[in-house]
């Protein structure tokens, strides 16, 4: 079915990513990863925004539209798996950068220190570190939607079915937004 898409909200303001990188994420004290960060923070702002006010109707009636509806079922859970993913990155790279300060136990190896390793890191005999305990079933959570990238794991998963998604969307994108405001406040 081809369909014409749409902002329903056509303005968004980008933050600049200076901005971001140097007060937002300035406590990580490492300026590439404070600027890599920045700019996936920049995308998932603009993510969330083209999920909030994307809309569609029927091809070739964009001026006159006889209807205006979100993205919907699959499209949409789609689109929120990849805004918990861009989040959970986020998350990833604030939390490992902050362990690496801070000498906790990761990987050896700089190709196997996962977001599931920086997890690790940040438990002691299983709990979380009293810094992010507040939003560790938020990270897990996170972590969890992430690993639904792999399709082939996802297909066998039913917390990763588009209607199972689309029932947690506000929990799952509230929840992202919430840890990366927390971690953002973290001491080095």
């Amino acid at each position: 079915m081809a369909a014409d898409f749409f902002f329903q909200d056509p303005t968004f303001e980008i933050q600049p990513l200076t901005t971001v990188a140097i007060f937002k994420w300035q406590r990580l004290g490492n300026p590439e990863v404070q600027y890599a960060i920045a700019a996936e923070e920049q995308y998932l702002q603009f993510h969330l925004y083209m999920l909030k006010n994307l809309r569609h109707t029927r091809a070739g009636q964009l001026a006159d539209p006889p209807y205006r509806r979100e993205l919907g079922l699959s499209v949409r859970a789609g689109a929120v798996k990849a805004a918990v993913l861009v989040a959970a990155s986020i998350t990833e790279a604030a939390l490992r950068a902050i362990a690496e300060t801070r000498g906790y136990t990761l990987n050896q190896d700089l190709r196997r220190r996962t977001f599931g390793n920086v997890i690790r890191a940040w438990e002691i005999a299983g709990a979380p570190q009293p810094e992010v305990a507040d939003v560790w079933p938020q990270v897990k959570a996170m972590h969890a939607v992430r690993n639904f990238v792999h399709l082939h794991a996802a297909a066998e998963a039913d917390d990763a079915a588009w209607v199972r998604v689309l029932e947690r969307e506000d929990e799952l994108l509230q929840g992202a937004l919430r840890v990366i405001d927390h971690v953002a406040a973290i001491e080095a």
